[in-house]
């Protein structure tokens, strides 16, 4: 008998004060009552105390409780998952009644895959662990915390041995003393019998262009063989030669020449002569080529749009400036403008000139806005009628890295609006693109004219297939929430879409609007627009009274041409797109062009609104002929403004980056006093070096080196002068190649030296910028601004030669446990010592206290005579 609360015990004491006070002082019949009625109240106040002291009652008990442990990296091959796969559901298929079981998955990480639980039956795993290593101890930990009590405990560990991490023995000495028995099922592979590998490539951090410069590649061999070593920079062989390799360790150096400026990656592959596995054959290493800043400049080329617009080549008036300053600049499209963050960290500054947004895909903003805020990086956008609120910026990532908001938060400069929408609720509208439906897509592309709309708007969103379905509004904007619920609710339907039906339902929705503007957007399937019928007719009738229309083609097909005539009949404009990603920006971009206070076209002079090295040398201005209306954020500083109170020029800080917003053009349409100014190539390079990263003052070497599952980071700072840097505030952020950042803060450890480290959980290429500066130093004091890059080629579990068998041996023997040579009916057998099962009675000596108060009272207080029998 065990007691939770012993110390309770101690009311028993006050038991001889009870006989004290209730001791039956009349002889005869009434003395026994007395003392029976005594007795039946101690009985009750010593049940009541065991009851609070929480009385256990320990017996002998066979159950068994069993944690199956399951390697899932990358070491084990998809036979040797089924094999394991199969023993442990053969195994719970077998359990005892009263047997339990529980499944934990492991690599790097454990996770609980099958909580404790008798159920004879296993659901297909899916639980997915980081498999870029193996952590045995961590797994064997996971599993003791799952055991219940009262139950004999073994674990049954399914794997190959190939830990990359964690001390396993010291984890089997805690299942050992906490009386665990840990038993092995080996996972063994075919050993590998002849294997090349690279282990490592070392390239210098940084390397001034030009320069000469030695690249080590490590590689080890089982054997001696002729093996083919390759070199690639930028995809493009620039290094092959034939090595041979000896048993062991071998060194390979190959000296490298260093091209134009940037940030190169060096690919090394190993094409050896006898292999077994090809993903450890390749590595790389960055280095930074350091020299002239380079300038990206993105622009659309000259030529027609898929709108079918005529397009003009805006940028050779900005890159003969730039050039003339002395900058060295790249040029390419919005099509053709790379999202690979170690491409983009290349650019000392990126420069896009009335580019659209749905000329950008979303990862190619999302590359922009982590390039600039993460790595550094600068970037200047040049306006124009494609930029901006105009080109569909609005609640897009180029709207979050840019200093200025898209809407103008005037409302007395904006008309009254009304605007339509019908959208194609087609059964082609169901498909998904990029895990998001393009209804959906399409309903967050009304959300944003919703949140774009001022107060005193009306918006109408109709979807059409064969008919109208549950359209909304029109309703006034002023009641954002309700509407936008609503529009996030849309689902797809069925067959085309009727022109002319929804047509008829937005001039219905019009018909009551006493707004001057009023617009229709119709989203139509260019392959699928049925009931052109009489289209052009009721077209007519609405632009006679004032309506413009506008069309949206979503898919190529062979309705697009008659959209596009009418939406030249409309007074509207004429969208194409083949993604339904695009959606959000045309509507906004829609939306925009009909408020019509967003394209200001009228001549003025800026007004300077603060001071910049941008307008250092800069006195006066020529004047503009037009901008795009814009707001400024609250942290931005304006510099130049319009006449209307409008950022002209606006700069600020994002994260590790710079951003400037110059809302006006850099041609002859708005700019044409400005391409001829003498200054304007001074203005504009002071522009672009003002988004550049500083990088003064600093000479750091970084190193970072894998150890077990941890990459851990080194910076060696030196000055200009090549004396240590101490006491340094240093940050490394740490891009995944998942484009997740992380800020690391890196430690002083030894004179100049600073340290950190990361997990990494993805092959890839890990980018790493590295900022901070001299504490307490102020602006004048040395600062570190660096990009580098670590590639985790492929996975730790690639680097061992085969299984280990031995460790898990090993493991077994510390608890007694032993191997169960693959039988699935050893693992649930009945043979460890029986445990204790302490169950508690503290409810039944209450239900026992209960049934005696009655019997006490009856016997103080109920007579029965003969006559009452």
């Amino acid at each position: 008998m065990r007691f939770t609360t012993p110390l309770a015990l101690l009311l028993l004491l006050s038991l001889p004060y009870f006989v004290w006070l209730a001791r039956p002082l009349a002889g005869g019949r009434r003395r026994l009552r007395g003392w029976l009625s005594l007795a039946t109240r101690l009985a009750i106040v010593a049940l009541i105390v065991l009851a609070l002291a929480g009385t256990q009652v320990a017996r002998a008990a066979d159950n068994l409780a069993v944690v199956f442990l399951v390697d899932a990296s990358d070491s084990i091959t998809p036979p040797q998952r089924a094999e394991a796969d199969t023993f442990i559901r053969e195994a719970i298929e077998n359990l005892a009644a009263d047997d339990q079981a529980a499944v934990v998955v492991f690599g790097a990480n454990a996770l609980v895959e099958r909580p404790m639980s008798g159920l004879a039956r296993l659901a297909p795993i899916t639980s997915v662990p980081q498999t870029l290593g193996t952590d045995l101890a961590e797994a064997v930990r996971l599993g003791l915390a799952l055991f219940p009590p009262g139950h004999a405990r073994r674990l049954v560990l399914l794997s190959d041995g190939a830990a990359t991490s964690g001390d396993a023995l010291e984890a089997a000495r805690v299942a050992a003393a906490a009386g665990v028995r840990l038993d092995v099922v080996p996972l063994l592979s075919p050993a590998a019998t002849a294997e090349a590998l690279i282990t490592a490539v070392d390239a210098p951090t940084r390397i001034v262009r030009g320069e000469t410069f030695r690249l080590t590649v490590t590689a080890e061999s089982t054997g001696n063989q002729p093996a083919t070593l390759r070199i690639l920079a930028g995809g493009v062989v620039i290094a092959e030669e034939v090595v041979q390799l000896r048993p062991g360790v071998n060194n390979i150096t190959t000296r490298l020449r260093a091209a134009a400026p940037e940030f190169a990656r060096y690919t090394v592959q190993l094409e050896p002569t006898f292999d077994t596995l090809f993903q450890n054959n390749q590595l790389a290493a960055f280095t930074e080529v350091v020299g002239p800043p380079r300038i990206l400049l993105v622009a659309a080329a000259a030529g027609e749009d898929a709108d079918g617009d005529l397009v003009v080549d805006e940028s050779p008036p900005l890159r003969q400036a730039l050039e003339a300053a002395g900058l060295q600049v790249e040029r390419t499209t919005p099509a053709a403008l790379t999202t690979s963050l170690a491409d983009l960290s290349s650019y000392a500054s990126i420069v896009l000139v009335d580019v659209n947004a749905k000329q950008l895909a979303p990862r190619n903003m999302e590359a922009l806005q982590t390039a600039v805020r993460e790595l550094g990086s600068g970037l200047v956008v040049v306006g124009g009628p494609e930029s901006y609120g105009m080109g569909g910026y609005f609640r897009t990532p180029l709207e979050e890295t840019l200093p200025v908001d898209m809407q103008i938060k005037d409302q007395e400069r904006f008309p009254a609006v009304s605007i339509v929408i019908v959208i194609d609720r087609s059964g082609s509208m169901g498909a998904s693109e990029g895990g998001v439906s393009k209804i959906q897509l399409a309903a967050e592309g009304a959300v944003r004219v919703v949140e774009l709309l001022n107060d005193f708007d009306e918006i109408a969103v109709i979807p059409v297939d064969t008919r109208p379905d549950n359209p909304i509004g029109p309703l006034p904007a002023a009641d954002k929430g309700p509407i936008i619920e609503r529009i996030r609710q849309l689902g797809a339907g069925g067959g085309g879409i009727y022109v002319r039906t929804g047509l008829e339902a937005a001039a219905d929705a019009l018909a009551a609007s006493a707004n001057r503007i009023q617009h229709i957007i119709v989203l139509a399937d260019g392959a699928d627009s049925e009931q052109k019928e009489g289209v052009p007719e009721l077209i007519d009738v609405l632009t006679a009274s004032g309506v413009t229309v506008s069309f949206v083609s979503i898919g190529n097909g062979p309705d697009v041409p008659w959209l596009q005539q009418m939406a030249a009949r409309g007074n509207g404009r004429f969208h194409f797109t083949d993604r339904a990603a695009n959606l959000p920006q045309i509507f906004t971009q829609e939306t925009t062009s009909i408020q019509r206070s967003y394209l200001i076209e009228e001549r003025f002079f800026p007004t300077l609104a603060g001071r910049s090295p941008i307008l250092a040398g800069i006195s006066t201005v020529p004047p503009l002929y037009g901008y795009v209306g814009t707001t400024a954020k609250d942290t931005a500083q304006v510099i130049l403004e319009t006449h209307l109170g409008d950022p002209l020029l606006a700069a600020w800080q994002y994260g590790l980056g710079r951003s400037v917003a110059w809302t006006s053009d850099a041609t002859g349409r708005w700019a044409a006093e400005w391409v001829p100014w003498a200054g304007f190539p001074a203005f504009w390079a002071q522009a672009v070096r003002w988004t550049t990263s500083p990088d003064r003052d600093n000479s750091a070497e970084t190193g970072i080196t894998l150890v077990e599952d941890e990459a851990r980071i080194r910076v060696d700072a030196r000055d200009a002068d090549g004396a240590l840097l101490n006491n340094l505030s240093l940050v490394a952020n740490v891009i995944s190649p998942d484009g997740v950042a992380r800020p690391i803060p890196l430690d002083q450890v030894a004179p100049g030296r600073y340290a950190g480290r990361f997990v990494p959980t993805t092959e890839g290429a890990y980018l790493i910028r590295l900022s901070g500066g001299l504490m307490d130093a102020g602006e004048d004091g040395p600062t570190i601004g660096q990009t580098t890059g670590w590639v985790l080629g492929y996975s730790p579990e690639y680097r061992l030669a085969g299984p280990d068998p031995a460790l898990l041996a090993g493991l077994a023997a510390e608890t007694g446990g032993h191997d169960l040579n693959g039988d699935p009916l050893a693992a649930i057998a009945h043979d460890l010592p029986a445990t204790t099962a302490v169950r508690p009675i503290w409810p039944w000596l209450l239900l026992v206290a209960a049934v005696l108060l009655p019997v006490d009272v009856a016997l103080r207080r109920l007579v029965i005579g003969r006559a009452d029998l």
